[in-house]
């Protein structure tokens, strides 16, 4: 299991850096043109709209594998400790299996805009492989949940996960736990 999640993090990885930096230079690009050169490149916007829609749904799947991603824990932190890595398989395993199924609805819309043939305004890429993005970061985001229930499942130690490496334990404010020994 841990080889997968490796795999999981650099293909999040590798997805999001080059797309916040496609995202950058073409925006630079296009200032620079459209302020001293005196055009705008047409398909500066469109292509970091596409970009934006990768990073949105890989950065889904990678918040979710590093144990960031948003939580409500009012009910969870007043259940007793023994209790919590329970209650983490339930959430995780169920979050898994809805992202599945919005998963698997994204794919249906995905069908209805290939069979319409939309086409983006001035690159005319056909949407429907701009919008596959979408499944895919829903589909790796259901297996970062897996995984974590898998984790909280199969761990000998007894203590919860966050994520299958971030355990979940208090951190001050301002520390990243990534970033110290």
């Amino acid at each position: 299991m841990a080889a997968i999640f490796r795999i999981l993090r650099r293909i999040e990885q590798w997805v999001l850096a080059w797309s916040i930096l496609g995202i950058t230079v073409l925006l630079v690009t296009n200032v620079f043109c459209r302020s001293l050169l005196g055009f705008s490149l047409a398909f500066a916007e469109e292509v970091s709209q596409f970009l934006i829609v990768a990073v949105t749904f890989v950065g889904l799947s990678h918040a979710a594998g590093c144990g960031r991603h948003i939580r409500m824990t009012a009910f969870y932190d007043q259940v007793p400790e023994r209790w919590r890595r329970r209650l983490m398989i339930v959430i995780s395993g169920t979050t898994s299996l809805l992202l599945l199924v919005v998963a698997a609805y994204s794919l249906r819309y995905i069908h209805t805009v290939y069979f319409l043939e939309t086409r983006s305004p001035v690159l005319q890429v056909p949407l429907f492989w701009v919008y596959a993005v979408v499944p895919l970061g829903l589909v790796l985001a259901a297996a970062q949940y897996g995984l974590t229930a898998w984790r909280n499942a199969t761990s000998p130690d007894g203590r919860v996960y966050l994520s299958y490496d971030r355990l979940d334990e208090y951190t001050p404010i301002g520390i990243d736990t990534e970033t110290q020994p």
